[in-house]
């Protein structure tokens, strides 16, 4: 769920036509869910208070890419809720995390089946494992949820100033995005709060390169920001503006350039740029409307989620970095917005 211009429009729309239009039953996919091969699971977010969020299973073995619908609802006999935010894997748990549902969920991530739950919290986003812990980020809340793994209860509360986002380990340290226009540094095995720094308001997205940056993506309405902190300072390394949003931001391979989204395009950057002039174009999926995407360093792959319209059902788009000839288009559900790698 994104609260830029594009979202009030898309709720008025379909509060208007809600009472003409009934949510298409679920119709569970008789084909068994894939349990080898490349595994990567698509988060659609549903339109807002619909409740008709996904998760499918994108599969690629032997060169060929299929796409498994519904997968969690195949597996559990029921919707998976409002607003499916983002998703992690850690041991055997794939924890999802749904946001207008306020429930975090653990599920087994090869059959999908719902092991357990926390259905109490507020308006999660994101999720990372700190320290042994599950720590939660929140919308509306001013606070992350700190939950234990085993049965996904609140051990603990970290107030924070407002909305909170993306969370990276950054060295011995926690990165939080925080929407304000600041980034609250955490110990790593302690939790213990040290400082912020400050960025440009909206900060989302956050990635470490190679030589250990801090790169801070901020986006509000039509306008960017990025920011690059070297360990330990107070003060950015680098820091520009951009006249067009920007989206999730993601280290190469070797680390040493980063990929960003903008414009419905995919663009990079070394990590020793200092300006948006350093930006250029790396490729262009030709899509309606770019509304996330992910990048695995290890086979070199963006996966790229096409929300058209934010209405309709969206595209899915596999995208070899190696072989562009070899990439694969495949129709998911609402609102496509995140990935995860699975096991």
């Amino acid at each position: 769920m994104r609260l830029h211009s594009r979202y009030f429009w898309s709720f008025w729309v379909l509060m208007l036509v809600f009472q003409g239009c009934a949510e298409d039953p679920i119709v569970p996919n008789k084909k068994d869910i894939p349990s080898s091969g490349e595994r990567v699971g698509v988060l659609c977010e549903g339109n807002f208070m619909w409740s008709n969020a996904r998760l499918d299973l994108l599969q690629t073995d032997s060169g060929k890419t299929q796409l498994v619908t519904n997968v969690y609802e195949k597996a559990n006999a029921k919707p998976i809720g409002d607003v499916l935010q983002s998703a992690l894997v850690s041991g055997n748990n794939l924890f999802l995390s749904i946001n207008n549902s306020g429930k975090v969920l653990g599920v087994d991530p090869f059959t999908f089946k719902q092991k357990k739950m926390n259905a109490k919290l507020k308006s999660p986003r994101c999720l990372m494992m700190v320290g042994g812990d599950l720590w939660v980020s929140d919308l509306y809340g001013n606070k992350i949820s700190v939950l234990d793994t085993l049965d996904l209860h609140v051990k603990r509360e970290i107030v924070v100033p407002g909305w909170t986002e993306q969370m990276v380990r950054w060295g011995d340290e926690v990165a939080v995005a925080c929407y304000t226009g600041k980034v609250l540094v955490y110990d790593y095995l302690s939790g213990v709060y040290k400082r912020s720094l400050d960025v440009d308001s909206g900060a989302l997205y956050l990635a470490v390169d190679g030589g250990s940056r801090l790169w801070v993506v901020s986006s509000v309405g039509s306008k960017g920001g990025v920011a690059a902190f070297t360990a330990s300072a107070s003060a950015p390394a680098a820091r520009w503006t951009s006249n067009a949003p920007l989206g999730n931001i993601y280290p190469s391979t070797d680390g040493n350039s980063l990929y960003i989204s903008s414009q419905n395009k995919i663009w990079s950057f070394p990590s020793s740029a200092s300006s948006n002039a350093d930006m250029q174009p790396l490729f262009n999926p030709a899509v309606k409307q770019l509304y996330g995407f992910f990048f695995n360093p290890v086979n070199q792959v963006f996966y790229l989620a096409d929300a058209k319209d934010y209405v309709s059902n969206g595209d899915v788009i596999r995208y070899p970095l190696l072989n562009p000839s070899q990439q694969s288009k495949l129709s998911t559900g609402v609102n496509p917005s995140g990935f995860v790698v699975l096991p």
